[in-house]
């Protein structure tokens, strides 16, 4: 997937992120602070914020926001990926609003303390994104490349495919590095991660990771199980 598709995926699932307003009190200094969020159809995040908070009194005096999200793992966080969405905060009223406030809740059914009468509805209109994939791989993303990209479907379920695929399906893994990645010499594969496209495998054979594409576009993991298996067919 291009940068923009992994950043709109990356933000669609984020449930929170740290919001960066600019300080009222001490005037015009970088505050940052952890939000609960939803994203909305557009890739816009969604934030339910009291009134009473400071973030709120600095979007008050100056609407210019950011979120970052950060992906789930473990080791190096400077080898995850992270997506850093710029643009203005403002509050949603009427029709608006009702709709913001399904989305967030089907993301947080059982965010009590946003029902409290000092909270407001904020969203951030995006206007720049900068994303960053982990080591060796950054871009800034136009607002525009950002919502026309469509999330991967399959981000939610790749864990469990690629734990799957290693665990049961290691001699497969081994098969496609040597015959469909041209890797001969691979004795130990694993299954790194997996998109509607394809998937990526690290080989013993090979310094850098080998990508592997679907025949066709898979969106649910039984398309990628049909996938895997119309590929095993292909081996000789």
């Amino acid at each position: 997937m291009d940068d923009p598709e992994l950043a709109r995926t990356l933000a669609s699932h984020a449930s929170s992120g740290v919001l960066s307003t600019l300080s009222k009190d001490p005037a015009g200094f970088p505050f940052g602070s952890v939000a609960a969020l939803a994203v909305d159809a557009t890739g816009s995040p969604l934030l339910r914020l009291s009134d009473l908070a400071e973030h709120s009194r600095n979007l008050a005096a100056d609407p210019r926001a950011s979120v970052l999200v950060t992906e789930a793992g473990e080791g190096d966080p400077l080898a995850l990926a992270r997506v850093t969405l710029l643009g203005t905060a403002r509050v949603l009223d009427g029709a608006e609003r009702d709709a913001a406030h399904e989305v967030y809740r089907a993301v947080h059914p059982n965010g009590v303390y946003s029902d409290f009468h000092d909270f407001r509805t904020y969203r951030l209109d995006v206007t720049a994104v900068r994303y960053v994939g982990g080591f060796a791989r950054m871009s800034w993303v136009s607002a525009e490349d950002y919502a026309a990209a469509a999330p991967d479907p399959l981000f939610p379920y790749r864990a469990q495919i690629a734990g799957h695929m290693n665990d049961d399906h290691g001699d497969s893994l081994v098969a496609f590095c040597r015959t469909l990645a041209d890797l001969p010499g691979t004795t130990r594969a694993r299954m790194l991660d997996v998109d509607r496209h394809g998937f990526g495998i690290s080989s013993d054979a090979s310094d850098e990771p080998v990508r592997i594409e679907f025949d066709e576009e898979c969106r649910t993991p039984d398309a990628v199980r049909a996938a895997m298996v119309a590929l095993v067919r292909r081996l000789p």
